[in-house]
C-alpha cells in the first residue's frame, strides 16, 4: 500500500530534513521503499545528510518540473549512503543547489505541462 506523508513548517531550522531522513531511513528499515522530495528550493540541503555533495548532484526535481525528465530519472539511490544495511531502498530526488538553473528555465517557459 502507498503511502505519502508530508513534512512542513512555515519557517527554517525547525529539523524538517532531518526528520524526513530519520523517517525514510527507518521505513527502509524495515524493508520500505521510500522516496524523498526534497521542495526547498530556496536552501536545499537534504541531499548532504543522505551522502551526496553538490557536484554529486547530476539531475534534480528541476530537471523532471522543467526539462521533461521522467521522475525514475531524476530519483538517486541513496540507500548505500545510510551507513547500516536495510532491506528497503532510499530514493532521493533532491532540488538543484544551482538557482540560476531554476531561474533561467523560468524565464524559458519551459515547465513541465502535466
Amino acid at each position: 500500500m502507498t503511502r505519502i506523508v508530508s513534512i512542513h513548517s512555515f519557517r527554517g531550522g525547525t529539523g524538517k530534513s532531518n526528520t524526513t531522513a530519520n523517517i525514510a531511513a527507518v521505513l527502509a528499515l524495515d524493508g520500505k521503499r521510500v522516496g524523498v522530495i526534497d521542495t526547498d528550493i530556496q536552501s536545499p540541503g537534504i541531499h548532504i545528510l543522505f551522502g551526496l555533495q553538490g557536484d554529486a548532484i547530476k539531475t534534480s526535481l528541476n530537471d523532471y518540473l522543467w526539462h521533461g525528465m521522467d521522475i525514475e530519472q531524476a530519483a538517486q539511490d541513496v540507500t548505500a549512503n545510510l551507513g547500516v544495511s536495510v532491506k528497503g531502498r532510499v530514493f532521493l530526488i533532491p532540488s538543484s543547489i544551482k538557482p540560476e538553473r531554476l531561474l533561467a528555465s523560468y524565464v524559458k517557459g519551459t515547465m513541465r505541462k502535466n
